[in-house]
């Protein structure tokens, strides 16, 4: 009896390896780029915390996303496909709202480019979020053309949005990679309606993949606006964002005033 309990543990074990074993397999060629020098993996094996998709991490060039999707080809597993342009444009009109944008995070700051703004104190309370608008929807700053800008004419598929800029959006249930999504249909963050705030600027450079540099240009994913969220809802994972431009309540635009050096 001692024997065949034995050779059952035994047998479960090597069961437990091949698993580990072919989850290794499908993991292993996303480190590599073409058999050379390795590359970060995928963002959806990567922490929420990872450097990757922040600012002058590598998630922000072309370069990264041309080469991650050549990993991708040689994985023996099946992905969720993202969805095309035309079917998110579709969702778009359907939940009644009139644009489409690509998202990214990169964190509170304390001098934001409209006018120094603190972003994190700018929507306290408010029930904002304060974002970074690309800089193909901004116009007129000042300097290197990024403090204080205005917002730029909404023409050729790009949306103008400057400081002070308000919209309204929900987030949808996908995103523009190819690994499924980690959040439930059911999570908040695909059921409330958010607010948003323009408090700074996405430059083109060194965000190449996301932040068009001019207006009527797309990003890496296709898409002609975007925003950079300071600080997003739980649960976020660049997931595509149906939006419209609203009026900005008093209080915000108070607040912005007396904290803004615009």
């Amino acid at each position: 009896m001692a024997g065949k309990a034995h050779r059952k543990a035994t047998g479960l074990h090597w069961d437990l390896a091949r698993v580990i074993a072919k989850l290794f397999l499908i993991v292993a060629p996303a480190a590599a780029r073409l058999g050379e020098a390795p590359v970060p993996a995928p963002p959806a094996l990567l922490p929420l915390e990872s450097e990757e998709l922040l600012r002058g991490g590598r998630a922000r060039t072309v370069e990264f996303w041309q080469n991650w999707s050549r990993s991708l080809k040689s994985l023996d597993v099946s992905y969720s496909s993202d969805p095309s342009l035309a079917e998110l444009q579709v969702l778009v009109k359907d939940m009644g709202y009139e644009h489409l944008a690509t998202t990214t995070r990169y964190g509170n700051t304390c001098c934001a480019s409209c006018g120094n703004v603190d972003t994190a104190r700018l929507v306290n309370g408010t029930g904002f979020y304060a974002v970074a608008a690309a800089q193909s929807m901004q116009t007129g700053g000042r300097g290197d053309g990024h403090y204080c800008t205005s917002s730029a004419t909404s023409r050729n598929g790009t949306v103008g949005m400057g400081c002070l800029s308000c919209a309204k959006g929900r987030f949808l249930k996908a995103h523009p990679f190819l690994y499924p999504l980690w959040a439930q249909p059911e999570d908040p963050i695909f059921n409330e309606e958010y607010r948003l705030v323009v408090a700074d600027t996405c430059p083109h450079r060194g965000n190449e993949a996301w932040c068009p540099g001019a207006d009527g240009r797309a990003n890496h994913f296709g898409v002609k606006d975007h925003f950079d969220f300071a600080a997003p809802p739980p649960k976020f994972d660049n997931y595509y964002f149906v939006w419209s431009k609203m009026e900005c309540p008093e209080n915000l635009k108070t607040r912005y005033a007396q904290q803004s050096r615009c």
